[in-house]
């Protein structure tokens, strides 16, 4: 059985969850905050941009895509990325990846 995180405590701010489950929950291995190519895509700059997509065109970074990208890696793998990123389905709560999606957008370039 999957434990959800403990992050989820409703005391702290989107932005600083986000950073939090950046950190504990192994994001940082894969994606690189200051535009450093790692597994996957770096977060910098990810928000409201097109992104390249295997095999269809081109979405847009934004909160559909970043919630879809985390509960259903597979349907959308980055052009020039291993689809490798597991899903975190069951792991993180609905406020964990509003909070992911508030740390994302606010890492800009």
């Amino acid at each position: 059985m999957v434990k959800k995180s403990a992050a989820a405590d409703e005391s702290i701010p989107l932005l600083d969850l986000g950073k939090k489950v950046y950190e504990k929950n192994a994001c940082v291995t894969c994606h690189s905050l200051d535009g450093s190519r790692l597994v996957g895509p770096s977060w910098k700059g990810l928000w409201n941009t097109k992104r390249a997509i295997q095999g269809s065109g081109p979405v847009l970074a934004d909160e559909n895509y970043i919630r879809e990208s985390i509960l259903e890696p597979m349907a959308k793998v980055s052009e020039g990325y291993p689809p490798a990123m597991p899903t975190y389905k069951g792991i993180l709560s609905d406020r964990e990846i509003d909070g992911v999606i508030a740390f994302i957008k606010d890492i800009k370039e």
